[in-house]
C-alpha cells in the first residue's frame, strides 16, 4: 500500500513571509534613530561638563546672530551713513551719548552699526572659504589615501608647494589680475588651508582602509568610488568637522588680515579688518574705532577656539567611554 502525497499540507514557513520584507527594514530604521538620539544625548551630557563649550557655544552664537539679524535690528542706523558734525563722538561712558553707545568714526558713522555689518563680512567669507578647502581637501585626501600610488604623490607633491606658497603674496597676485572683492577673499583662504584638510584625510584614509568593513566591501564587489563615498567618508565627518572650527579661526584671522590689506571688500560696506586700517590714523583721538573692531575679532577667534577644544574633547575616545558608561541603564 503505497502512501499518497497529494492532500499533505505544505510544511510553515518559519520566520516572516517573503512578501514582508518591510519588517526588517523598520527594524534597522528605529535602531538608527535610536542611535542618534543616544548620539545627541551624549552630546548634551558631554556640553553640561564643559565650560567651555558653553562659553564657545554661546560666544558663537551671539555674533552669528548679530550678523543674520543685525540689519533688521530698529535701533541701528545704516552702517554707511555719514554725519560729519557727529565725527569722533566717543563712546557712553567716555563722554558719548546713548544715540551711538559705541562712538562714532572720522565719518560721523555708528560704531555698533558698522560693528554689525562687519560680522557678516567677516563671518560670510570665512565660513564660505572653509566650506570650500573642506570639500576640496577633503575629496583629494580620500582619492590620496584610498588610491594610492602616483596619484597620491601627485596631490601631496601639490600640497606641499601650496604650503611652501604664501597666502598674501597669492592675494596680492590675484588682485593685481582682478581687483579687490570679497570673492577674491574668499578663494584666496581656500586655497591657502586645502591642503590641511587633504592631509588629515589621507591620513585618517590610511588607517581606516584596512578595517574589516572596508575589507567587507571590496570583497563584496563594491567600487573604490562607493567604498571612498559610503563607507570612508562617514567615518572621517567628526573629525573633519572639529578640523573646519579650528580652521575657521585662521580664516577669521586671514580675512582681516586681508580686509586691513585692502584687498576684501571696499568702502562703503564694513569689516572688522577695514574698520582697524582706517580707523589706525586716529588712534589717539579715535581709539574705539580700532579697540571695539580688534575686541570682536579677539572674541570670536576666542569662541570659535573653545568650541573647536569641546569638539576635541568629545571625540577623544576616553571621554566617549566616559560619558557611556554614566548613561542611565548602561
Amino acid at each position: 500500500m503505497t502512501a499518497t502525497h497529494d492532500s499533505a499540507e505544505p510544511a510553515p514557513v518559519v520566520g516572516h513571509p517573503p512578501d514582508m520584507p518591510e519588517t526588517a527594514d523598520i527594524s534597522n530604521d528605529s535602531e538608527t534613530a535610536e542611535g542618534k538620539v543616544s548620539a545627541l544625548a551624549d552630546l548634551r551630557s558631554h556640553l553640561r561638563r564643559s565650560p567651555a563649550g558653553i562659553a564657545g557655544i554661546t560666544i558663537c552664537s551671539l555674533f552669528a546672530a548679530a550678523a543674520i539679524i543685525g540689519p533688521w535690528l530698529p535701533f541701528l542706523p545704516d552702517p554707511s551713513q555719514q554725519s560729519l558734525p557727529d565725527k569722533l563722538t566717543p563712546p557712553v561712558g567716555w563722554g558719548g551719548t546713548w544715540a551711538h553707545p559705541l562712538g562714532t568714526d572720522q565719518l560721523g558713522r555708528d560704531i555698533a552699526a558698522r560693528l554689525v555689518d562687519g560680522a557678516r563680512i567677516s563671518l560670510l567669507v570665512s565660513v564660505a572659504a572653509v566650506i570650500i578647502a573642506a570639500i576640496l581637501g577633503t575629496a583629494l585626501g580620500l582619492v590620496a589615501g584610498y588610491i594610492g600610488g602616483r596619484l597620491d604623490t601627485l596631490i601631496i607633491s601639490a600640497a606641499d608647494v601650496q604650503m611652501a606658497f604664501p597666502g598674501v603674496l597669492a592675494g596680492l597676485i590675484l588682485v593685481a589680475a582682478f581687483g579687490p572683492s570679497v570673492w577674491l577673499v574668499i578663494i584666496v583662504i581656500a586655497i591657502s588651508s586645502w591642503m590641511v584638510f587633504t592631509r588629515v584625510g589621507r591620513s585618517l584614509v590610511f588607517t581606516l582602509k584596512t578595517s574589516l568593513f572596508v575589507e567587507a566591501s571590496e570583497l563584496a564587489g563594491a567600487s573604490s568610488r562607493r567604498v571612498m563615498w559610503r563607507h570612508l567618508l562617514p567615518n572621517l565627518f567628526s573629525s573633519l568637522i572639529t578640523l573646519s572650527v579650528l580652521e575657521l579661526a585662521a580664516a577669521i584671522l586671514a580675512e582681516s588680515a586681508f580686509a586691513f590689506l585692502g584687498f576684501g571688500v571696499q568702502p562703503p560696506r564694513s569689516s572688522w579688518g577695514l574698520m582697524i586700517q582706517q580707523g589706525r590714523n586716529y588712534i589717539t583721538n579715535g581709539w574705539w574705532i580700532v579697540t571695539f573692531a580688534g575686541l570682536a575679532i579677539s572674541l570670536v577667534v576666542l569662541g570659535v577656539n573653545l568650541l573647536s577644544q569641546w569638539l576635541q574633547s568629545f571625540n577623544d575616545v576616553a571621554e566617549r567611554e566616559q560619558i557611556i558608561l554614566e548613561r542611565p541603564g548602561s
